[in-house]
């Protein structure tokens, strides 16, 4: 008996609707998996929008923020971290930069300190989402301050062999001329050579003092004493010691001060090591034939010292790798030892470090110094009485 038209129909929908069941488990099963594997990482890991709503997270982010257990009606990311709004305001044409990192505290739902990195994620005929990776460095930065404690230790060994080297100079040239002294006075009794003996023994008992007062002023150790003060001439006292650098890479250099600074708590001769750092990561970035842009202004909370550069920019990896001192010898990590130090002084100084950057086109570094008089904005009730 022949099937008719209509139960060849029926046949062939029901055929499709067991592939498309089958589809739809294969898919389940890959999109399982993929939360699997992302619940393994310690690293949280979430996915939001430009309007900073939630579309995934992992359990590490969950556990991190206090994120609660399913992904229904939640707050939007500014609720958790509020400091990162200001990377999602409204850009012309959705231009952001490729990677940005930076270092913040967290209170809720325990004292961490954190490190972000936010990646642009762009797909065909999608709208630009985003990336955030949170790593929890705390215990990294008491790693990282052992490791300059160690980095001391090693400078001060090295130190210490080349001032033994130098002092052996001095001591044996004042032992010649002791002997030509002795000399002098068994024989005939020569005022001239022995008065000449005299000065070069004290001149080589200064050049000694010399010696020790330099390796005794580089092994105290350096502690940052905060005083009130403007960080205006701390910038003016490094670009004139990079100016002839720059000058001779043909880099040009702008400074911009916007508005009145009000003074900070700063330690000069910290700040100027991080700004000196900051400038000389930008020269190795661009080589020569760029530009510098050093720009000083004020929001609510914080003096913002911004050093733009016309560099190669670096890539997300690049920008954790520099942010990174775990597993990585001070030759490996290059100018990035610079950044660490530049962590270091801004963490010293209750400040944050941030970074921005486009590859091929250059980076932003931020220096956040906290004002000692804050002001804090009022939340507007957007409800109408």
């Amino acid at each position: 008996m022949k099937k008719s038209t209509r139960d060849k129909l029926y046949e062939r929908f029901d055929r499709s609707n067991v592939e498309f069941g089958q589809l739809l488990q294969h898919v389940e099963r890959e999109r399982s998996l993929l939360h699997s594997i992302f619940n393994l990482l310690q690293e949280a890991v979430l996915l939001v929008d430009k309007q900073g709503n939630i579309e995934f997270y992992n359990e590490s982010a969950r556990l991190l923020l206090g994120l609660p257990q399913e992904n229904k009606n939640l707050p939007s990311l500014w609720h958790w971290l509020p400091n990162l709004k200001s990377f999602f305001e409204p850009r012309a044409e959705d231009i952001y930069p490729d990677v940005s990192s930076k270092e913040m505290a967290l209170s809720y739902p325990e004292n961490k300190q954190v490190r972000i990195h936010v990646q642009v994620l762009r797909e065909e005929q999608q709208p630009i989402r985003f990336i955030i990776l949170i790593q929890d460095i705390t215990q990294e930065t008491q790693k990282t301050e052992e490791r300059v404690y160690q980095e001391k230790t090693d400078s001060i060994v090295q130190l210490a062999s080349e001032v033994a080297h130098e002092l052996g100079n001095p001591l044996n040239s004042i032992g010649i001329h002791l002997q030509l002294m002795q000399r002098a006075l068994n024989a005939k009794f020569d005022t001239h050579k022995l008065s000449q003996s005299l000065q070069i023994c004290q001149n080589e008992i200064h050049r000694l003092d010399e010696i020790v007062q330099h390796f005794l002023q580089a092994v105290r150790p350096q502690c940052c004493s905060l005083q009130k003060g403007s960080i205006v001439p701390v910038i003016n006292k490094v670009l004139d010691l990079v100016k002839p650098q720059l000058d001779n890479l043909n880099i040009a250099l702008d400074f911009d001060i916007k508005g009145n600074l009000p003074p900070i708590y700063l330690d000069p001769s910290r700040v100027h090591q991080a700004l000196f750092n900051v400038i000389k990561n930008a020269i190795e970035a661009i080589g020569s034939n760029g530009w510098i842009r050093i720009s000083c202004y004020l929001n609510d909370t914080h003096l913002i010292v911004a050093c733009a550069d016309s560099g190669c920019g670096i890539s997300g990896a690049q920008a954790m790798r520099m942010t990174t001192a775990q597993n990585q010898t001070t030759k490996e990590l290059g100018h990035g030892i610079g950044m660490l130090i530049i962590q270091r002084v801004m963490r010293e100084h209750n400040g944050n470090l941030d970074i921005e950057s486009k590859e091929n086109l250059g980076s932003i570094l931020y220096l956040r110094f906290p004002l000692i008089e804050q002001n804090f904005r009022k939340l507007q009730n957007s409800s109408k009485p």
